[in-house]
């Protein structure tokens, strides 16, 4: 028991701690935040850092195509060497050398093009991937920007309905000293304070989870929405089924990637070509009459190979590389299948989150209204008291509802405008 009693205060410390933190949040907009985190966000920067080692790799993978030079030097000794034709020893003998060669490996089936189109064909869908985490994750942050804007406007509107709820406590315990009503009518408005009390706690909690949800798609940063007016969205995308098409990152990643299945079978198919190397060489320095070549003098090389059989691998290559070109044209068609899906989706989801936020302010209209005159004939004696707690219960179940319908909006609106990869342009040809 000692133990848990320990450990609780501990766990209570530490999120005392956590929370306290965000009390000195900095308040910043929606365009401002996105920056935060396309700059900040561990995950994409470990994508861009990958991305920008992919391009090095590219480069030095293409390095083999180019002429390449070097010096080579040796050296030797020999100890009580032998002369047959003065028929004696010659004692200790030493022989050195110094030499430089350039060799290349001459193109003469076209694969160096290919080669280097696959490498080029591998960064581009890598950066297109690279394009669409950034699309979703700052269509995650503005998410959860709205959430956390509308998890504030909720502790206002919960503040005002205990604040309500308290001045209603107040009538009641001023007309209970007057002998107007029953104790039962007292017990029954404490409660009600209490319950939006907890109402309070339950919504200052969820701000503060968005608030730590904020630090962490924001590398760390204390954030939290600028204090504005909170308005109706409206639709600010120009939704269309080709426009996604054209400018959707994963959907270039997949044309990337089938192009580059299609040069893979190209280059598998080019596995029986002839290789042809050549080298320059001079030698710079030898005391060794029999090196070739001698001091100062070139030698030209033209090495030249044909395959004739390797076992069957060239055709198996061909073959699976085919089966791959199968499935990235499925893969294509599967992405551009998921488009007509994600803006049907988010076209709904918008539709009906503007119909029901239509419907609750008219609900909260005439909410607010019944809700006064039942305050007023209550105060005036003129009303009972389980009329005020059904009209207060149903005015606090709207506005709550209206405030989710709003946040549904917004919701919505970051879904089709992800949907449309209105993050991110799309990646240059």
């Amino acid at each position: 028991m000692i133990r848990f009693v320990k450990t609780s205060v501990l766990a209570s410390a530490l999120l005392a701690a956590v929370f306290s933190s965000f009390a000195f949040a900095e308040q910043t907009s929606l365009e401002e935040f996105l920056l935060v985190v396309r700059e900040k966000n561990p995950s994409l920067q470990s994508s861009y850092k990958r991305l920008e080692a992919l391009s090095h790799t590219v480069k030095s993978s293409v390095a083999v195509q180019r002429p390449s030079v070097g010096i080579r030097g040796s050296s030797s000794w020999l100890s009580d060497t032998y002369s047959s034709q003065a028929g004696r020893n010659m004692g200790e003998k030493g022989n050195y050398s110094l030499s430089a060669a350039i060799t290349h490996r001459f193109d003469v089936s076209g694969v160096y093009g290919a080669q280097e189109r696959q490498l080029l064909l591998q960064y581009n869908g890598m950066a297109s991937d690279h394009l669409t985490l950034v699309n979703n994750t700052l269509a995650a942050a503005e998410s959860l920007y709205w959430q956390s804007f509308i998890a504030r406007q909720n502790i206002i509107l919960q503040r005002g309905i205990l604040n309500q709820r308290k001045e209603d406590l107040r009538i009641t315990e001023e007309k209970f000293r007057q002998q107007l009503i029953p104790r039962l009518d007292v017990v029954r408005a404490q409660a009600k304070v209490e319950e939006a009390e907890s109402l309070v706690v339950e919504a200052e909690s969820v701000y503060k989870n968005t608030l730590a949800g904020i630090r962490t798609l924001a590398g760390g940063s204390d954030l939290e929405p600028r204090e504005e007016d909170l308005l109706v969205p409206s639709l600010s995308v120009e939704v269309g089924i080709r426009e996604a098409v054209e400018r959707r990152n994963d959907v270039r990643s997949a044309e990337t990637a089938l192009e580059r299945a299609k040069v893979l079978k190209t280059l598998a198919a080019k596995g029986m070509s002839p290789t042809v190397e050549g080298s320059v060489g001079y030698m710079l320095l030898t005391d060794n009459d029999n090196a070739s070549p001698v001091e100062r003098e070139f030698l030209l090389a033209l090495n030249v190979s044909i395959p004739v059989y390797d076992g069957g691998k060239t055709k198996e290559d061909v073959a699976d590389k085919a089966k791959s070109v199968e499935a990235a044209e499925w893969s294509l068609d599967a992405r551009k299948s998921q488009v007509l899906e994600d803006l049907g989706k988010a076209l709904t989801q918008w539709e009906k989150a503007v119909a029901v936020e239509s419907s609750k302010r008219k609900q909260v209209a005439r909410s607010d209204e019944e809700l006064k005159i039942t305050q007023l004939m209550y105060k005036e004696g003129m009303g009972a008291q389980i009329d005020l707690l059904n009209a207060q219960v149903d005015n606090q179940k709207v506005k709550t509802e209206h405030l989710a319908a709003i946040k549904e909006m917004y919701l919505a609106l970051v879904s089709l405008k992800q949907a449309m990869s209105e993050y991110e342009p799309a990646p240059a040809e």
